[in-house]
């Protein structure tokens, strides 16, 4: 069951439209869902879901990101507000996917003659070699196959955030960190996105807050009516006794127990008190249908997917950009590769299940994709 917002959406949800936003290049929908966070306090979570974006949606193109946000991270609406802008109009790389999904069980290139002299021919020559010609994908074979470590700049965050990634996906971040060269980048917030986060501000509490509706397209593998048959309608309609149930700890939870609520309101006055300040605009199950289905409705999964996601349809939806390190790799086919599953998913588990010696993935994934041209 996921978490409630402060303006009623649901976790799972926001946080995959902020993912979406990102990825989508669309700062001020970026804005909306930092900031729908950033009033819930769910501060750690949202700097998490920064640094996945940047991983699968940026990376190469901004590699200093990482290092920037390090010093930045914490309960500063400012900084994450700057961090979440950078990403959103960074231009977009999809090549730790495409290096997993890859995975190259046979030698995967040929250096050139451009090498260090440093080392004696061999495998640890071979990785430092097609780290300085920037072949990452030749650099990930050999990297896999060595007892040694590189320095990523992101291990030091990752216990930071709570966040955690497999050993093969943390060995593809250093190659690529260490592949891609440094740009160093300078971005300043376009002054209509403060505009609006400010205004979002002071609308913090109100029916009006919900702004933005959560984009129906983005749900479907990684939320609960991306993976269910169940409509969500009915939560919003309850919320208010919907969230008497949220974990310990939580915005809500925290919010009840200031109002006076234990195992039940301590007064006709405390909920009283308590609705006037949480719910200034009616309780949601007074409200339109269309206000309901901002943030709840019907799943958005066809019957025939119930319980099997399509590894191609999330690609569509997520990876078409360019791979620097694996070209043309946006070429998806029509081939599925099924993921069974009835929960939930993540790209971090899609990656591990991807990074196996299972050739046929590779196959589906870069068969051309063929097209008519129609003529009028």
């Amino acid at each position: 069951m996921s978490t409630i917002t402060r303006h009623f959406y649901r976790f799972d949800e926001v946080r995959v439209a902020l993912l979406y936003a990102i990825m989508k290049g669309r700062p001020l929908e970026t804005a909306f869902w930092c900031q729908e966070l950033i009033d819930t306090h769910l501060y750690k979570e949202c700097w998490a879901t920064l640094v996945e974006a940047w991983l699968w949606f940026v990376l190469v193109a901004d590699v200093p990101w990482i290092t920037d946000i390090g010093p930045l991270i914490g309960p500063h609406t400012e900084f994450i507000h700057l961090a979440a802008y950078r990403l959103a109009t960074s231009p977009k790389d999809n090549s730790l996917w495409a290096v997993l999904c890859l995975n190259p069980q046979e030698m995967p290139d040929t250096l050139c003659a451009n090498v260090p002299t440093t080392r004696p021919p061999s495998l640890e020559h071979y990785l430092q070699t097609a780290i300085h010609q920037r072949k990452a994908l030749a650099a990930a074979w050999a990297y896999h196959r060595l007892d040694i470590t590189l320095l990523s700049p992101l291990t030091p965050l990752l216990p930071l955030l709570h966040l955690t990634l497999s050993v093969p996906i943390q060995k593809v971040v250093a190659v690529l960190c260490l592949c891609s060269p440094s740009h160093p980048a300078t971005h300043t917030m376009n002054e209509e996105v403060v505009g609006h986060i400010r205004r979002w501000i002071g609308l913090t509490g109100r029916r009006s807050r919900r702004e933005l509706a959560i984009p129906q397209e983005c749900l479907y593998g990684l939320t609960q009516r991306g993976s269910k048959r169940e409509s969500t309608i009915q939560e919003i309609r309850r919320i208010d006794d919907r969230i008497l149930f949220e974990p310990a700890g939580s915005y809500w939870h925290q919010r009840l127990l200031e109002g006076g609520w234990t195992s039940g309101w301590a007064s006709d006055d405390a909920m009283e008190q308590f609705y006037q300040t949480y719910f200034p605009d009616d309780i949601p199950d007074e409200w339109s249908k269309q206000d309901q289905e901002i943030s709840h409705g019907p799943s958005v999964l066809r019957a025939s997917e119930l319980g099997r996601l399509s590894l191609a349809k999330l690609g569509r939806i997520w990876f078409q950009a360019e791979s620097r390190f694996a070209w043309g790799f946006y070429e998806w086919s029509g081939e599925d590769k099924i993921i069974e599953s009835s929960e939930p998913v993540d790209f971090r588990r899609i990656a591990d299940d991807l990074n196996t010696s299972d050739d046929t993935i590779v196959t589906a994934l870069l068969e051309p994709v063929r097209k008519l041209l129609i003529v009028e």
